[in-house]
């Protein structure tokens, strides 16, 4: 297959999720959906469908993965989400993610039902995670990024032991 710029990739899997979407709608009878999709998902996951309390529904996909694979992250990523969606429209929100009725949606679609994807992810490892150096009265405490964010933003931690104020080391 040639290979797809990351404009057509992303073209493709909007047209092949409104696809399986479409089909699975009329097959079992459900109004049509409209979820967002997204193209913002780094690190390892290819795809990843996310359901707000509102009932706003995203499916985020990976584009340095569906770039780099192509037509196999059309073929299995994207059905493997969209599954979940209708899943989740059927038998509401305390199914097993990857549990029978997410199966039956993967047979219906005739893609393997596999809970994880086979594309080799070194490349785009997640970040890693920062830590700072502080201190109190007592002793010396690493703090993640995280943490480090929020004393900048003005929230105070206090060390366990002696109740001080941490506060950054010189080297931070």
């Amino acid at each position: 297959m040639e290979q797809m710029t990351e404009q057509q990739a992303q073209t493709a899997a909007r047209d092949r999720t409104r696809q399986f979407l479409a089909s699975a709608e009329q097959r079992f009878k459900l109004s049509p959906s409209n979820p967002e999709i997204l193209f913002d998902l780094k690190g390892r996951s290819a795809g990843l469908l996310v359901i707000h309390r509102s009932g706003q529904m995203k499916i985020r996909y990976n584009s340095a993965l569906l770039t780099q694979y192509g037509e196999r992250f059309l073929q299995q990523t994207v059905p493997h989400e969209v599954a979940h969606l209708i899943a989740r429209r059927l038998y509401g929100p305390s199914i097993r993610p990857h549990g029978r009725e997410w199966q039956s949606i993967m047979r219906y679609f005739k893609v393997p039902a596999n809970r994880c994807h086979s594309f080799d992810t070194s490349s785009s490892a997640a970040r890693s995670m920062r830590y700072f150096d502080y201190h109190c009265l007592c002793r010396q405490h690493r703090l993640s990024a995280i943490r480090h964010n929020r004393i900048i933003s003005g929230v105070t931690y206090l060390c366990r032991a002696c109740g001080s104020s941490l506060i950054p080391s010189e080297s931070s």
